[in-house]
């Protein structure tokens, strides 16, 4: 098992600072001719002091308004504060289960280092990382993340995650590259940090650590991503059970199940989790990434929503050459050597997606892997990428979907054998033997 890195923000997710932060904007305010009532002020807890002072006040006077702010927080409004109720409780579950703690905050760093000592926190955290003086760059959500990452040694960005309650913790996370969990407990809704893309979010500190633990626990098994799609799926029936009358392929295969990922088109809450679990893996797995194909067709729409929650170009390769016009097989705009990812809704034997980045290559590009919705995790389709030097990334698979369909009753607890028997070899039909 790998380690598993967790950022904290400071204000609003691990002590309610709101108080004290509020008053001290009240107080900068002032100075500056604008009356608020302090309770009117919950925005600027999270954020970077200079854009939410930027919303009162010309540039110039921002700096000034910071030193206002600092006045009052220095001498009483960093005692404002208190930790959340089941933080410090989350904190010495998640370090005494392995889990590496840091502290990534936009405040002060000498001033996040009084606070955390201050309430006993501090000896949590391997390092706490926030804004060094008035670099206000410096101080940004996702360099102040970054900043964290480096202290952690931290070269697989898939096992890091930032935790917060705005969404400039979530926005900084995904700049980053890693996974986002964001809390409700704190001052930002669940409307904000599900428009940001948080890949979790939780009510409570016990409800994430739940989350965390059941991860760890099942890193050799089934992951939180994995469980969740085999769900949908199941959920919108895009997924058919039939072990006593198998479903044909065209190669010839009876198989006792068929998987239909189009119906994610029309499920929108499901169409959100795998658009952006693709993006999840785009961003982490293939962070050099600079063009997105999907296959045709049922690869074109998932490309086109991935590329555009990550603000990357898109295309799509046919499965022939246009008989007609210009007889293009890839569609849209290729350069010579850009890096791509393809976008696949299924891998069965391989043999498709296979083509598809030989095709890529062959016009000159270098294909970084495949992000896939659903793969049957079949041996020869297995050996068919391996051959191929083709990486492939599945947010969900084969025996996730049966351990999730026979806890819920879609299937006997009979079948479950059958059906990871059919993985194991679809040719051998001893698997419709009950």
């Amino acid at each position: 098992m790998q380690e598993r890195i967790i950022l904290f923000d400071l204000d609003g997710t691990l002590t309610d600072s709101g108080p004290g932060i509020m008053k001290a904007s009240q107080f900068a305010l002032r100075a500056y001719g604008v009356e608020r009532d302090w309770q009117e002020l919950d925005f600027f807890v999270g954020p970077p002091l200079d854009e939410t002072f930027g919303q009162f006040m010309p540039k110039e006077d921002i700096p000034g308004a910071i030193d206002q702010f600092r006045v009052y927080y220095h001498d009483v409004g960093w005692l404002e504060n208190e930790p959340y109720p089941g933080v410090r409780e989350m904190l010495d579950t998640l370090q005494k289960n392995g889990f590496r703690l840091f502290v990534a905050t936009s405040k002060l760093e000498s001033m996040a280092v009084q606070v955390l000592g201050h309430f006993g926190l501090a000896p949590y955290f391997e390092a706490i990382c926030g804004a060094p003086g008035d670099n206000t760059q410096a101080g940004k959500k996702v360099n102040v993340i970054r900043a964290a990452l480096q202290k952690a040694g931290c070269t697989d960005l898939t096992q890091a995650m930032i935790v917060g309650d705005r969404k400039h913790d979530i926005i900084g996370g995904k700049l980053a590259g890693i996974r986002t969990a964001g809390i409700l407990y704190g001052y930002g809704s669940r409307e904000e940090l599900a428009q940001a893309g948080a890949d979790l979010i939780c009510r409570t500190p016990e409800e994430f650590t739940k989350i965390m633990l059941s991860e760890q626990q099942g890193d050799k098994r089934m992951n939180a991503t994995e469980r969740k799609i085999a769900e949908d799926l199941l959920s919108i029936r895009a997924v058919f059970f039939r072990p006593d009358e198998p479903f044909t392929w065209a190669s010839g295969i009876k198989s006792p199940i068929y998987c239909d990922n189009r119906l994610t088109l029309t499920a929108p809450v499901v169409r959100g989790h795998v658009e952006a679990g693709l993006a999840g893996i785009v961003r982490t797995k293939f962070p050099g990434a600079e063009v997105l194909m999907g296959t045709s067709t049922a690869g074109i729409a998932h490309a086109a929503i991935t590329a555009t929650i990550l603000d990357l170009p898109m295309g799509y390769v046919r499965s022939g050459s246009k008989d007609h016009g210009r007889g293009n097989r890839i569609e849209g705009k290729l350069e010579k050597g850009q890096k791509v990812v393809v976008i696949e809704d299924l891998i069965s034997t391989g043999g498709s997606c296979i083509e598809v980045v030989n095709a890529l290559r062959e016009a000159g590009a270098e294909v970084l892997g495949v992000a896939s919705i659903f793969t049957y995790g079949m041996k020869k389709g297995l050996e068919r990428l391996k051959e191929a030097d083709v990486v492939n990334y599945s947010l969900s698979n084969l025996d996730a979907l049966v351990e999730v369909a026979a806890e819920e009753g879609y299937i006997e607890p009979g079948d479950k054998a059958r059906l990871l028997k059919f993985r194991d070899n679809p040719s051998d039909e001893s698997w419709m033997d009950k």
